[in-house]
């Protein structure tokens, strides 16, 4: 019997992990998704589940656990977790269910923010202007911690704020957040790239 919720079906996944996967995925989410090491270092998979539901919500959490699975070597986890949830994630609108299921590309808004935010990486690194507005947004949706907010504040010129905010940036769910972020503070910037 499938789960109730998606936040049960992440656990169940992180359960089931083998312990060296669990500890590659407990490295991938302070590397790629920017948690702070003590939030999961040495955590069980009920503390680190709390910690990525509690961070970016259920249907992004769950992205991001396919996304960080996949990427560590766990695609047959990941692909177990998106049929799992394929019915829920209909009703809470994660991207992940249609694509992977059936084995095509995925995409979608949330894709293409990430694909845009990738295309457009030099253009937005020269040309953003609101890089402690953005900064302020990453912290508060918990993109990146508190150090590395303070590391980006203090560098100068803003290119290189730019470069340090996209070392920030490698897991695809990270990029989506940056995304839309880049749509509410540059939002002419954003359209005129899009024209291009």
């Amino acid at each position: 019997m499938p789960p109730k919720t998606i936040k049960k079906a992440i656990k169940n996944c992180l359960e089931n992990l083998r312990e060296k996967d669990f500890k590659k995925f407990c490295d991938a989410l302070i590397a790629d998704a920017g948690i702070a090491t003590s939030r999961v270092e040495g955590k069980d998979f009920l503390d680190v589940t709390n910690v990525v539901v509690t961070n970016f919500g259920e249907a992004k959490a769950l992205d991001m656990v396919i996304d960080l699975l996949e990427d560590n070597g766990c695609k047959e986890q990941a692909d177990a977790l998106v049929a799992e949830t394929k019915e829920l994630t209909s009703k809470a609108g994660s991207s992940k269910s249609a694509g992977a299921s059936t084995g095509t590309d995925r995409v979608t808004p949330k894709a293409d923010g990430e694909r845009f935010v990738d295309r457009y990486r030099e253009d937005l690194i020269q040309r953003v202007k609101t890089i402690p507005q953005i900064l302020d947004q990453l912290l508060t949706k918990k993109v990146i911690d508190q150090e590395t907010y303070d590391k980006i504040r203090v560098m100068r010129p803003p290119q290189e704020q730019m470069r340090e905010i996209y070392k920030s940036l490698n897991a695809r769910a990270c990029k989506d957040i940056f995304y839309e972020i880049l749509e509410e503070k540059e939002k002419w910037l954003i359209e005129d790239l899009k024209k291009n």
